[in-house]
């Protein structure tokens, strides 16, 4: 599991900076084809190989293991849809039905968020 994790924060960071897996382990000196089943959690990696990546994506260790930044991109989009629809479903109220609702969301989103502390 933690192979996979660091694998796909690895091929999100290299694509958040448009590099390639070819640009990526040559800035790393690492073989191409190796930096494919890196990122697909393929292959157990040593500490030195995890240097290099993490020197060839510019970041700092931290960087790397912020697990929470991965996100899933069909989680994205339907997150993305389903704001969408919100959007049009309140593009015709009023104002103050669109002040109102706005509020409501706000005490609901502060209650589900202290239920969880």
């Amino acid at each position: 599991m933690l192979l996979q994790l660091i694998g796909e924060r690895i091929r999100q960071i290299r694509k958040e900076k448009g590099l390639t897996q070819e640009e990526l382990a040559e800035k790393a000196g690492i073989n191409a084809s190796y930096m494919g089943t890196v990122e697909r959690g393929d292959r157990n990696i040593s500490i030195e190989t995890l240097e290099k990546i993490i020197q060839g994506l510019d970041i700092t260790p931290t960087d790397l293991f912020q697990f929470h930044q991965i996100e899933d991109e069909d989680v994205m989009n339907e997150i993305s849809e389903i704001l969408e629809m919100t959007k049009s479903l309140l593009y015709h109220r009023t104002l103050e039905e669109n002040k109102l609702i706005f509020r409501v969301v706000k005490d609901i989103l502060a209650t589900m968020d202290s239920v969880k502390q």
